[in-house]
């Protein structure tokens, strides 16, 4: 289930990603201020306080893939043909070949487990059996879970167009059954010959990006949230975030459970093709439209004591270390809630145009 991201789970994570950097910013400055100046030391490197517009990003390592791999059903007698690697196979053709007839490939939820014919009890396996052949264009009536004259008749036709004898009863083992409209061989796993075996693994059709979240990720992210992937050759792409997994599925290895996962769909496949499965970079974007913020430079700031920060005011002769609270920190920029007074401690209240040091 999706949620609505909340505007502080933004600001929080964020906060979080830079204190280790602001951390050693601090440190290294406060081991500089101690060591030996020149007498006449250079002016800082400074930068002017703003008003901007920050926009939230989430950086993501994902995998371009056609999904979980998945073995055919074993083949009921001899393998006499076998499919290529990579190969797309859609619904109607031929899929293998077995005792030097065609396996074909049906669309369906569940596989065929019985002979059908005339005189079969009614039931959604011939429902589905007519669905296909209505579908290949072999049976005009609607599917009723019947097997009639008309069923037969539509079964005959479809084993003439597949080589086989026209005897009016289906087999299940004449088809492949996946509950899509093509499959794609992702490799072979038997050898011409050999009887009884799964001749080949399959994928679906559609290339997707998956990636790993946090908990806390999981938890705020949303489907249908803007998004940016970029390809190996650096080409990026427009999207959305299909689904989001919480996770927390028993793998059935030992207490090990399924991480959280976002998944990102390419209506335009071409995008994609020529990449293949790949790893790609996912940027995960907040576009909704943000207010105008007062704002430093996220390397201005300097961690207090008390968990808190301050920035260094330049006057343009002398610096004063006032308290800052920050918000949203994005586009290496911090967000100034308060400064100064309103922070609660000493110092100046911050304005545009302002200069706080950088590095000394």
């Amino acid at each position: 289930m999706s949620r609505r991201r909340p505007r502080w789970a933004w600001a929080v994570a964020a906060v979080v990603l830079v204190a280790a950097a602001v951390g050693a910013a601090w440190y290294f400055r406060a081991w500089e201020a101690l060591a030996p100046r020149p007498a006449e030391a250079a002016e800082p490197v400074t930068a002017a306080v703003e008003m901007a517009t920050l926009t939230t990003q989430v950086r993501l390592s994902g995998q371009l893939s056609y999904g979980e791999a998945a073995p055919l059903p074993a083949a009921a007698g001899t393998i006499t043909v076998l499919p290529a690697a990579g190969e797309t196979v859609l619904v109607g053709e031929r899929v293998y070949e077995a005792d030097g007839a065609p396996v074909v490939l049906f669309r369906g939820s569940r596989p065929f487990w019985r002979e059908l014919s005339v005189g079969s009890s009614d039931a959604e396996d011939i429902r589905q059996l007519q669905s296909n052949l209505a579908a290949l264009g072999f049976l005009d009536a609607k599917p009723t879970g019947r097997y009639g004259s008309l069923t037969r008749q539509a079964v005959r036709d479809w084993q003439k167009s597949i080589g086989v004898p026209r005897t009016g009863v289906f087999s299940p083992s004449s088809v492949v059954v996946a509950d899509a409209p093509g499959i794609r061989i992702e490799r072979t796993t038997a050898r011409l010959g050999e009887v009884d075996a799964s001749p080949a693994t399959y994928t679906s059709t559609t290339l997707r990006a998956t990636a790993k979240l946090t908990a806390a990720q999981a938890r705020t992210l949303a489907v249908g949230t803007p998004i940016a992937v970029t390809l190996p050759d650096g080409a990026s792409i427009d999207a959305e975030l299909a689904a989001v997994d919480p996770g927390g599925l028993p793998t059935g290895d030992g207490d090990a459970v399924t991480p959280p996962t976002a998944t990102v769909e390419f209506e335009d496949q071409t995008q994609v093709a020529e990449a293949g499965p790949v790893g790609v970079r996912i940027v995960i974007r907040d576009d909704e439209e943000q207010p105008e913020t007062l704002v430093v430079p996220a390397t201005a700031l300097l961690a207090t004591p008390d968990g808190g920060y301050a920035v260094e005011v330049w006057d343009g002769a002398s610096a004063t270390r006032t308290p800052v609270t920050i918000g949203l920190v994005a586009d290496a920029r911090a967000q100034v809630l308060a400064s100064g007074a309103d922070a609660g401690g000493d110092g100046r209240v911050l304005a545009p145009g302002d200069l706080v040091v950088l590095a000394r």
